[in-house]
């Protein structure tokens, strides 16, 4: 039986026309031919606007995500929380995993299994050589909320920060040309292969997992005693 995984993203899940990047080189097109290398019967499919943050995927949940009827959602944002397209208010990191969680709650509501991913460095909202920092805390809080919920983890800041030609990777400073959907499709590989073959780990009932306030609430006094 053939699995849908839908992509809720943004500029970086579209891919095409941004920093270089077609239709063939981006990473949705790359991660479905490296399933069907394997003999994965998967359909990839990307739910992306560009521009979108938390707090609009929350809002269109529905038309994004529940209409597309997933197997499994692939949440990957954080980009426009941090600096949001055409200048409006920015989500800072409390609300962002308040939202994020939400969108997890949501998520397995509709009986879909999500695996979160941690969002790619933006350049243009760093000062300096090697900061890199403006969305490491929005990656720390998308891996807590993976850990509080028991969900599987895509590693992208920390795999694009290891590499030393982040300009490269990066070359608008913010969205990744070919060599990071490269990078972005190999770390969907690692994480996503094994899932399929052997089995995807179901956390527990939604009454069960940590409110979106709790979530938040717990990071923050993480972030204090750190």
């Amino acid at each position: 039986m053939c699995e849908k995984v839908v992509i809720l993203g943004d500029s970086v899940t579209i891919g095409a026309g941004f920093s270089g990047v077609d239709r063939k080189t981006c990473f949705v097109s790359l991660l479905g031919r490296e399933l069907e290398h394997a003999g994965i019967d998967v359909r990839v499919t990307p739910s992306a606007l560009d521009g979108v943050d938390t707090q609009y995927a929350l809002r269109r949940f529905d038309r994004m995500v529940s209409q597309l009827e997933p197997d499994i959602l692939v949440i990957s944002l954080g980009l426009n929380d941090a600096r949001p397209a055409g200048g409006g208010p920015r989500c800072n990191p409390d609300r962002f995993t308040r939202n994020l969680t939400s969108i997890v709650e949501r998520t397995l509501e509709i009986d879909t299994r999500p695996i979160l991913t941690t969002p790619s460095p933006r350049l243009d909202m760093d000062r300096g050589p090697g900061l890199r920092q403006s969305m490491k805390p929005y990656a720390a809080r998308a891996r807590h909320i993976a850990s509080a919920y028991d969900l599987p983890l895509i590693e992208l800041y920390d795999e694009f920060v290891s590499h030393r030609d982040l300009d490269r990777l990066i070359p608008d400073r913010l969205h990744p040309g070919p060599a990071g959907h490269r990078l972005i499709a190999r770390q969907f590989a690692r994480t996503l292969l094994p899932i399929f073959r052997w089995g995807f780990h179901n956390p527990g009932p939604v009454s069960d997992s940590p409110s979106a306030e709790s979530c938040a609430h717990q990071l923050t006094l993480q972030c204090v005693a750190g």
